[in-house]
């Protein structure tokens, strides 16, 4: 099974961040993306590619992408293309994320907001693709 799959992010929640590591109040996985699309300013760093592995990083996307709502996270979904989507942009994400097709809309608009200008063209291409498939 794609550890990337909605499936296996439901029932491994080793991606929910260890707040206790933190000196933090523990979070389960609904509390923590709750708390991120309400204020991903402050969450930011929950996805930051420096503090965590692509793993990680990329099951808490996906995790805060499933529950997330337009237009009311278009704040939360446009940082989460513009970091940590960006940050891992590759042949690598686009076979992760095929299991994700066709995508939702919130998938498409933070998907959207990577910055693709210094991307391959064939990298652009398959984004391109991807993107359009309903």
């Amino acid at each position: 099974m794609n550890v990337f799959a909605r499936a296996a992010i439901a029932a491994d929640l080793s991606w929910v961040p260890d707040m206790a590591a933190l000196d933090g109040p523990p979070v389960t996985a609904e509390s923590f993306v709750k708390a991120y699309l309400a204020d991903p300013s402050t969450w930011h760093w929950s996805t930051d590619m420096l503090n965590y592995p692509r793993e990680i990083v990329l099951r808490r996307v996906l995790a805060i992408i499933a529950q997330a709502r337009l237009p009311d996270h278009q704040l939360a979904l446009g940082q989460l293309g513009a970091g940590p989507l960006e940050d891992l942009m590759s042949d690598a994400l686009l076979e992760d994320l095929r299991t994700w097709m066709p995508f939702t809309p919130e998938m498409r608009y933070a998907l959207g907001n990577v910055r693709m200008n210094v991307e391959p063209p064939t990298l652009r291409h398959r984004l391109e693709a991807m993107l359009l498939y309903r």
